[in-house]
């Protein structure tokens, strides 16, 4: 159950919500800003991947080392060595060098998310028949880069104890397509955390930051480089992308997300229905069933269904999930339009959002 919850909670904001009021400007400061880092932050992370890459040579180069001394103690002939290096390794390269290609191929596709630049969602949260409020997600074409953000307030209890204020964004590149950063803020009563996720394409890896506090302070930090093979998505971006392919022949395909560890995702396509809304509406919808694990977990059984409309917009319009008590359910209740060309940045747009 762990892992449907922090899906859903980075991906659709379950675990808080935004109101329909005025939200009060001390509200509104309990969720940091978020910008895309400076060069410097940059070129500094790229230096440390390089940094743990050579690390990572020199590990290989020892280890190595200490094999072609097995191998003179075994009295192996350096002919034999050359042979079988060249039937185990050269194999693997190029099978390497082909993946490689196929998968820049099938990331650059940036046109998915033009098509719902300036697109902003507000879903309604009930846990059972309790309202939690409104959850907003936005897509906002931001200098070079495509911005996608939630952002969450939470009210009644949570907002009491301090739970349920979140923020996740993704920096996509507007020319490759590929995600260049990625932020997550939780907020649990007095204790905060942020993970930032760093991507390396040329490398072939990320790097992870994640940084706890309790009452305003840091108290820790713990930073790891994260190697991948294929395509890899941020938790937001990955969504978008369901919505940009066929979703009739979704069936047994993988996708790997990026987040403290490798994440896997598989999609469960259970057909199409006509769905009522909220507001009276009815639409023909499909329906899908994410499967989640990490890498050393096999795929449970889904605690999540999905309404996406069957028409050229593919807007999820409900999310419905199973919780230890009931159900919990996010529902489409408005879809905006912003021009992008009015805002310097998302978080312009975010707090003209809140405060009216």
């Amino acid at each position: 159950m762990r892992k449907y919850f922090i899906i859903i909670s980075i991906l659709f904001f379950l675990s808080g919500c935004v109101c329909e009021k005025k939200v009060p400007e001390k509200e509104i400061e309990k969720i940091p800003e978020v910008t895309y880092p400076s060069e410097e932050i940059v070129k500094e992370e790229k230096a440390l991947d390089e940094e743990v890459k050579e690390e990572v040579k020199t590990e290989e180069i020892k280890i190595e080392e200490v094999k072609k001394e097995d191998i003179k103690t075994e009295e192996y002939k350096k002919e034999d060595v050359a042979k079988k290096e060249e039937i185990v390794l050269l194999p693997k390269e190029k099978i390497s060098q082909k993946e490689g290609k196929k998968t820049d191929k099938g990331l650059s596709k940036k046109i998915y998310l033009e098509k719902w630049n300036g697109e902003c969602l507000i879903y309604n949260l009930k846990w059972n028949l309790m309202s939690f409020g409104k959850a907003i997600v936005i897509c906002f074409e931001e200098k070079n880069n495509f911005h996608l953000v939630g952002i969450t307030l939470p009210e009644g209890l949570p907002r009491q104890f301090d739970y349920g204020y979140n923020r996740v964004d993704s920096f996509i590149d507007k020319k490759t397509g590929l995600t260049k950063y990625f932020y997550l803020y939780t907020r649990s009563g007095k204790k905060e955390t942020t993970t930032e996720i760093f991507f390396n394409w040329s490398g072939k890896q990320y790097t992870v930051i994640a940084k706890k506090y309790r009452n305003k302070k840091l108290y820790s930090t713990k930073r790891n480089v994260i190697k991948f093979e294929d395509d890899i998505f941020d938790p937001i971006l990955v969504f978008y992308f369901l919505r940009y392919i066929n979703i009739e022949n979704i069936e047994n395909t993988e996708y790997t997300i990026a987040l403290s560890e490798k994440w896997y995702l598989k999609i469960n396509y259970k057909g199409t229905e006509i769905k009522k809304l909220p507001e009276g509406d009815k639409k023909e919808v499909y329906i899908i069933e994410p499967l989640v694990r990490t890498e050393k977990e096999k795929f449970k059984e889904g605690k999540l269904d999905i309404y996406i409309t069957k028409d050229d917009d593919k807007i999820p319009v409900y999310f419905e999930g199973k919780v230890p008590i009931g159900k919990a359910n996010l529902y489409l209740t408005g879809k905006q339009k912003i021009e992008c060309s009015k805002y310097n940045n998302v978080n312009e747009v975010i707090n003209e959002i809140l405060k009216y």
